[in-house]
């Protein structure tokens, strides 16, 4: 494996920007004072340090986050708000570099070798960017405090260090202690900085998956210092291709990906508008064509664009250029965000331009393979789907976005987690961990043999809560199971709500023993029953945990 030094970069991080957004753009409605959430499909966004003190998490749903603070205050989710008022501090930072990239409202990272020469070293530049940061949001906080506006939004924060994912960190880290965090350069120190970080955070930084975190804390691979020490051919043999990737990370060497490759130089789309706009909307829809276009590209040839640069010329010579970033890629709609959030902030900002919008152009910088799955000759999406897609889509903007759940498989071996209901508008938006939900219809062939799980055929009532019911034997005692799996007596009768049935056959105990490793653990007994009722004989899936029994399924 080859090592390369990446470069030298500085991230600066508001860990919560949209509560900070939402303060300066209705400060009236929103104080500093009050615990803050902003909820996005149903779910925690992001909460002020006040709603975090009192229990409030990203990812909680909106029953729990009021659960745990009454008196929160919601706050509606609105992007085009979050970068309309991120625009000045990008604008104030961008007279000190010119080239910035903008993943997202609220973070944005720039190269350091040119600037940190010219402000005298990598820790003046740092004491710089905060103080350009500042500025820019005293020109959007309109008389606030500004220091209560960034302790509301839970700080902000900058880091710099080799590579983005240790900027990321140390921008993440700055936000906690209040003061810059500048890592020395070189990838020694690198590494020595990324060792006690917990692998999890390479889902927020590095867009790990989380099933993936998740299957290297339980190898006890629970620190990023502990992949760095393995060897690149262990990891590459147990985890394939993604072993190199996390080898990289780990061990503070380059954190590019290495699909990406530069695009081709003539891949430019422009528009020249003869009649010049200032009406955002028209400049939006002017947009969509290029974005449309420049998707449909990168669809034809299985691509998807990771970085692409933005310019707007407006017909007094004023310009606005910013160069967007996404690790998992850009699609058209995507594109199109990024290019609505740009104009937004620019027309509508503090310092608009003076004349109408004459050039619009959007330049990819960045390429890579696109890592969808290829639909088969049959069972592909036909007509039928789009309209239930737009069946759908109405009731929810009748109804609200949790009126549609579907089921989708997620495996396991209690029948009550095979499958989950999922609501629709969560489909493919991120949870708690930045990942997109997915849904699965039904389990491949290899998913489908789930170690533990119950042989065919399946229940047909899976009660979402188990019914309490007494197992006697033929003396009228109860029927226990000790820890060796072992029966006190046979069981004779099921005693339900007061009635007692018979218990025709049985087949157990089956021992369930899941998780002993953590909190999670799970021990319980399951038995197959045949009880007679009045009405005919009825099966039933039962289950014995802690001395008490519980009817959890019936079949048919």
């Amino acid at each position: 494996m080859t090592t390369v030094q990446p470069p030298r970069c500085a991230v600066l991080h508001t860990p919560a920007w949209p509560i900070t957004a939402a303060i300066l753009y209705e400060p009236e409605t929103f104080g500093t004072k009050q615990p803050l959430a902003v909820f996005h499909a149903q779910r925690v966004l992001s909460c002020s340090p006040l709603a975090w003190r009192e229990g409030v998490r990203p990812g909680q749903r909106r029953r729990q986050a009021q659960g745990a603070c009454p008196h929160l205050v919601i706050v509606p989710y609105n992007a085009d708000r979050d970068a309309r008022m991120y625009e000045p501090v990008v604008q104030s930072i961008g007279a000190l570099v010119p080239l910035i990239d903008v993943e997202s409202p609220g973070s944005l990272l720039l190269a350091t070798r040119g600037p940190s020469r010219y402000v005298g070293g990598d820790d003046a530049l740092a004491v710089r960017l905060l103080a350009l940061a500042r500025e820019g949001l005293s020109h959007a906080s309109h008389g606030l405090d500004v220091d209560e506006v960034m302790t509301a939004g839970g700080g902000l924060g900058i880091g710099i260090a080799d590579g983005r994912v240790a900027a990321t960190l140390a921008a993440r880290s700055s936000s906690r202690r209040g003061e810059p965090v500048v890592i020395q350069p070189g990838m020694q120190a690198t590494a020595e900085f990324l060792a006690p970080y917990a692998v999890k955070v390479l889902t927020a930084v590095a867009g790990c998956p989380p099933d993936l975190v998740d299957l290297l804390e339980r190898l006890g691979l629970r620190q990023l210092g502990d992949i760095a020490r393995l060897s690149v051919t262990d990891l590459v043999g147990r985890f394939g291709a993604i072993g190199e990737t996390l080898h990289r990370l780990a061990s503070g060497t380059d954190d590019t990906p290495p699909s990406t490759i530069p695009p081709p130089p003539d891949l430019t789309m422009a528009r020249v508008f003869d009649d010049p706009l200032s009406q955002l909307d028209m400049l939006v829809f002017a947009a969509k064509a290029l974005t449309d276009e420049l998707g449909g590209y990168f669809h034809e040839r299985g691509q998807v664009c990771t970085r692409v640069q933005v310019e707007a010329e407006s017909e007094h010579g004023e310009s606005s250029q910013r160069v967007w970033y996404r690790a998992e890629g850009m699609r058209s709609s995507t594109l199109l965000d990024r290019v609505r959030w740009q104009l937004d902030g620019w027309i509508n900002g503090a310092e608009p331009p003076t004349a109408g919008v004459t050039l619009l152009r959007v330049t990819p910088i960045d390429i890579r393979s696109d890592a969808g799955t290829q639909v088969g000759f049959w069972g592909g999406r036909s007509e039928a789907d789009d309209n239930a897609t737009r069946a759908i889509t109405r009731v929810i903007g009748l109804l609200g976005p949790q009126s549609v759940t579907v089921a989708s498989w997620r495996g396991g071996r209690d029948p009550r987690e095979v499958y989950e209901m999922m609501c629709y508008a969560d489909i493919g938006s991120a949870d708690s961990g930045g990942v997109g939900q997915q849904l699965v219809l039904r389990p491949d062939d290899d998913a489908a043999e789930w170690p533990g799980s119950l042989p065919a055929p399946a229940p047909a009532v899976v009660h979402h809560q188990p019914l309490l019911v007494e197992v006697v034997d033929v003396h009228g005692r109860a029927v226990a199971v000790n820890g060796r799996g072992l029966m006190s007596a046979t069981p004779e009768t099921l005693v339900q709500r007061g009635h007692s049935y018979r218990i025709v056959a049985w087949a157990g105990p089956w021992p369930v023993d899941e998780r002993w490793w953590d909190h999670r653990a799970r021990r319980a007994a399951r038995f197959q029953l045949v009880v007679e009722q009045p009405n005919g004989q009825c099966a039933y899936l039962a289950e014995v945990a802690a001395g008490k029994w519980w009817l959890t399924a019936e079949y048919a």
